[in-house]
């Protein structure tokens, strides 16, 4: 009896010693759509953020969210997000499935304000910071009686002043110092202090900034407000008349105007002069940029990979590729690499899926436009693993597995193109290999395959987007790093989808859409792509792209 008593206590504490080394599923959720009262929700599932971009007439500080929609079932929060939240300062969530992820809304909140006098010379400086208004007139306003002829410093409808506009009068003091004026300002449970000055300047018109593009440019100056301002240009050295730019293609703030050049010639120089009713600047002037075009932009210089066949040469067990330049090529821009592919370079430079005896684009001489050749791209099913054919502007960084492989986007580049025009030709298979699908995407097998043309220019610093100087933007979709149209460093971006095959060749113009007209690019990026959701290995293995002749329209 005792015997058997210990063998069940012995069993038991065997039982006690037993640990569960099964490892929970790795399950990250995804939020889809996120509905918000009075304003639009910005989701990035890459960073897990969730930016309300919010009317100005709704109160950040009770932000009501009707509804958030994620990709899984089973997910928990922290904290219900459909309410009523305080989204003044970013705010965590976790989701919890088998593990915890943190995610982050926060809000963006965009108040109108200007306030402009009689005589101002350019715009007010309103820093909204400080709560500080800085406007600048002509000596001879008298600052005790200073017409203001404009203000709102808070959200429309819902502010209220301490003072009537008319009551906004006197900046300076018996003796004629410039003083300030201090004027409350309160809207929802907020009650603000401001502090006004306006200040007399001895210049009337200066030019504050020039932006030459290719056959456009922008040029801003600082004149009276109420007079008649503006500029007049000419090509430098001509001797030509003056023309003036248009009161239709100058946008005014205040004193300040900004005048928008059109059909210019490229890399010219012109010269120009603003002018505030009978003021006017010293002539300056300015070269528009040159319309640069891409190397090997029809793709008719390519060479062997060293100790790979030619084409003609090619069979199962030994197949030869090609890299899209030639150091023997009497092109000086094509004697480097430029345009790379997820073949790789071989043995002259990093090893792609050619290496593994995987081709997937190909100069093409059965099926052209422009020149000799264009470039195929195939999309093909290799033990069940999708592998999409590409050509894009960077260099292939490494293979990862046979799980997909990782690439450095971007070339150096300087000019700003408002569109990208090419010659496609599209073969659209039925999708029959799904592995991953992004955020919002519906995607079945059965449907069409998609494939992709993607243009954009950007001032990315290599240091923080994990490239290269010459390639600076990193992906490695193995481990979640993608490029989209949301990514960092984005000046310029266009891209075009096809869900169908095309009728033969035809030409399409993708323009781009510029998120600020000041700054200046670095590197362009262009990838084409045999299937749109390539990078998550899905699409069609029957697949196939052609592209030829692009060209950068300015």
């Amino acid at each position: 009896m005792k015997r058997y008593i210990l063998s069940a206590i012995t069993l038991l504490l065997l039982v006690a010693c037993v640990r569960n080394d099964i490892p929970y599923p790795k399950v990250v959720p995804v939020i889809i759509s996120v509905d918000v009262d009075g304003g639009t929700a910005l989701i990035d599932n890459d960073k897990r953020t969730v930016t309300v971009v919010l009317d100005e007439t709704y109160n950040p500080k009770k932000v009501k969210i009707l509804s958030v929609k994620v990709d899984k079932e089973n997910v928990t929060f922290s904290e219900d997000p459909v309410g009523v939240h305080n989204l003044s300062e970013p705010k965590s969530f976790i989701l919890s499935t088998y593990q915890d992820y943190k995610w982050t809304f926060s809000c963006k909140w965009d108040v109108e304000r200007y306030f402009t006098v009689d005589g101002q010379i350019g715009a007010s400086v309103i820093d909204v910071a400080s709560k500080r208004i800085i406007a600048y007139v002509r000596k001879s306003v008298d600052l005790s009686k200073v017409n203001v002829t404009s203000m709102k410093l808070g959200p429309k409808g819902l502010t209220t002043y301490s003072h009537d506009i008319s009551q906004i009068r006197n900046f300076c003091d018996e003796n004629g110092n410039t003083v300030p004026f201090e004027l409350g300002v309160s809207y929802f449970d907020i009650n603000e202090y401001w502090t006004i000055f306006v200040e007399q300047s001895d210049i009337s018109i200066n030019v504050k900034s020039v932006n030459p593009w290719t056959k456009e440019a922008y040029l801003t100056a600082v004149g009276v407000a109420g007079m008649d301002n503006g500029f007049k240009f000419r090509v430098k050295g001509e001797g030509s008349d003056w023309s003036t730019v248009s009161s239709s293609d100058i946008v005014s703030d205040g004193g300040e105007f900004t005048a928008h050049l059109k059909s210019l010639n490229p890399d010219t120089q012109y010269e120009f002069y603003a002018y505030s009713g009978s003021d006017m600047t010293e002539v300056q002037s300015f070269r528009t940029d040159p319309a640069t075009q891409l190397p090997n932009n029809s793709f008719e210089v390519f060479s062997v990979v060293t100790g790979s066949k030619p084409e003609s040469q090619m069979d199962d067990l030994n197949k030869g590729y090609y890299k899209w330049y030639d150091p023997a090529s009497e092109f000086e821009d094509c004697r480097e690499i430029f345009w790379a592919s997820g073949n790789g370079e071989g043995p002259d430079g990093v090893n792609g899926t050619g290496s593994l005896g995987i081709v997937l684009t190909y100069p093409d001489a059965d099926e052209k436009v422009d020149g000799e050749y264009s470039v195929r791209c195939e999309t093909k099913n290799f033990v069940g693993l999708l592998a999409c054919g590409n050509i894009f502007l960077g260099r292939f960084a490494k293979l990862v597995g046979t799980s997909g492989g990782a690439v450095n986007y971007g070339r150096p580049w300087a000019t700003r193109p408002k569109a990208l025009r090419v010659w496609i030709k599209y073969n659209s298979g039925k999708v029959d290999i799904i592995k991953g699908i992004p955020p919002g995407d519906n995607v079945a097998i059965g449907d069409n395959d998609r494939c992709e043309v993607a243009v954009s220019v950007g001032d990315w610093d290599y240091r923080k987007m994990g490239g290269v100087p010459e390639s600076p933007v990193y992906v490695n979709t193995s481990d979640g790093i993608y490029y989209t149209s949301e990514s960092e460093g984005i000046i310029g971006f266009g891209h075009l989808v096809l869900a169908e095959s095309t009728d033969g060749w035809q030409q399409v113009e993708i323009p781009l859409d510029y998120r600020s007209l000041d700054r200046r690019p670095t590197h362009i990026i262009i990838t084409c792509a045999s299937s749109y959701l390539g990078d998550y290995l899905t699409g069609s293995s029957q697949s196939k792209l052609w592209v030829d002749k692009m060209e950068l329209i300015y």
